[in-house]
């Protein structure tokens, strides 16, 4: 089954589809998973940072499916704030939201599942010198959350720094993370407390009064600063 990239723009405070154009498999992107792209600030000079979403939900795929809503699709208030971050701070970003599915597996319930996917997307950006690979970001909430500490957790060597929300998942990594938990994960200090010990690099806060996946957990401007001026 062939699978095809949705091009897409950002408005102001909405993810908003100005013009969508389907690549068809004989185009430039074919990947095994569907994906949006949003490019940021394209017109400034030099070489893209590359951010990458994680969505929650993967037992709900169709849900974040564009091929179930080719016009439409769900962004949650963190990945809004963070993409109007970065349109306003002047960076020069591609944005990546992949969905978490594969055609060939019918019970595809963890980003581990797609890792490859999702990294061929990225792979392709390197080799067409459109991307910093010194500067790749995860992040997620939920099921994202959880697969963004899965995949720094495997793959250091990819990524500068994650942010992780709406999970209890923590675990030794080996790169900058940030880390956040509502009443709906509970309080993850302590485990937190036994990993900084191990000397990793974890920020985090418990925010009790946020709701599960979808409020932008603390993502302050001055957080992401510094989030994103993390390199490999």
């Amino acid at each position: 089954m062939a699978v095809a990239l949705l091009l897409a723009a950002c408005g102001n405070n909405k993810c908003e589809e100005e013009k969508s154009n389907v690549i068809l498999p004989e185009g430039e992107f074919t990947y095994n998973v569907p994906c949006k792209v949003v490019y940021v600030n394209a017109d400034k000079p030099g070489k893209a940072i590359l951010w990458l979403w994680l969505h929650g939900g993967v037992h709900d795929r169709p849900k974040h499916d564009i091929f179930y809503h080719p016009n439409h699709f769900d962004c949650c208030d963190a990945d809004e704030y963070i993409l109007q971050y970065l349109k306003e701070s002047g960076t020069k970003a591609i944005a990546l939201f992949p969905v978490c599915y594969k055609a060939n597996l019918t019970e595809t319930i963890k980003w581990t599942d797609c890792y490859d996917d999702v990294k061929h997307i990225i792979d392709d950006y390197a080799e067409k010198g459109l991307i910093d690979t010194n500067r790749i970001y995860v992040t997620g909430s939920s099921d994202g959350g959880r697969g963004t500490w899965d995949y720094a957790e495997m793959h250091p060597d990819v990524f500068a720094a994650g942010i992780s929300m709406s999970c209890s998942s923590p675990r030794p990594v080996n790169i900058p993370m940030y880390f956040f938990s509502t009443a709906s994960e509970g309080d993850c200090t302590a485990k937190v407390d036994e990993l900084v010990k191990q000397d990793v690099n974890i920020k985090y806060k418990y925010c009790p009064d946020q709701k599960h996946g979808g409020d932008a957990i603390e993502c302050t401007p001055e957080l992401l600063k510094e989030f994103f001026s993390h390199t490999k």
